[in-house]
C-alpha cells in the first residue's frame, strides 16, 4: 500500500517524490522508459556522442531544492554550455546564442533587435525573480475554498 503514486519519473516527479518521501510518505514513482530523470538524462544518441535530452532545465532547478536534497553531495555537478543554442536556418544562416556572441548574432539579423537585448534580460530577470519565490508558495486550497459561502453580490 502506498500513499502517493507519482506518474512520471522526470526531475520535477524525482523531487516530488523525495520530498513526500523525506515527509514520511510511501511513494512510489511510475516512469515509463527504462531510465529516470526526464529532461535532465544525458543520452548517447549516435555511437560515441552524448548529449542532454534537455538538461539545460535543471539550471532552472530551484537553488533551495538542491540545498534541501543536498544533490551537490550525492553528486550533482552542473556544467555550463559555452553556447547556449546553435540555431541553423534552411539558407544556410545560422544564429549562435551564448557565450558572448549572441549580440553579435542577433545583429546579423536585426540591429534594433541586438540594441534592446539588455533591456529583454533585465525583463526576464525580474519575471525569474517574481516566478521562483511563486514556485516556492503553497499553492491555494480549492477544494476548500469552492465550498466557502459565496454572498450574493457576486
Amino acid at each position: 500500500m502506498r500513499d502517493v503514486v507519482i506518474v512520471g519519473g522526470g526531475h520535477n516527479g524525482l523531487v516530488c517524490a523525495t520530498y513526500l518521501a523525506k515527509a514520511g510518505l510511501k511513494v512510489t514513482v511510475l516512469e515509463r522508459r527504462g531510465v529516470a530523470g526526464g529532461a535532465a538524462v544525458t543520452e548517447e544518441f549516435h555511437p560515441g556522442f552524448r548529449n542532454s535530452v534537455a538538461s539545460y532545465t535543471v539550471s532552472l532547478l530551484n537553488p533551495k531544492v538542491i540545498r534541501d536534497l543536498d544533490l551537490h553531495g550525492h553528486g550533482l555537478r552542473i556544467v555550463e554550455r559555452m553556447l547556449s543554442n546553435f540555431l541553423p536556418l534552411d539558407d544556410g544562416r545560422y544564429l549562435k546564442v551564448g557565450a558572448g556572441k549572441t549580440y553579435d548574432e542577433v545583429a546579423k539579423f536585426s540591429q534594433k533587435d541586438a540594441d534592446r537585448l539588455d533591456a529583454y534580460a533585465a525583463q526576464l530577470d525580474a519575471v525569474g525573480d517574481v516566478l521562483r519565490d511563486v514556485v516556492l508558495e503553497t499553492p491555494p486550497n480549492i477544494v476548500r475554498a469552492a465550498s466557502w459561502p459565496r454572498s450574493r453580490s457576486c
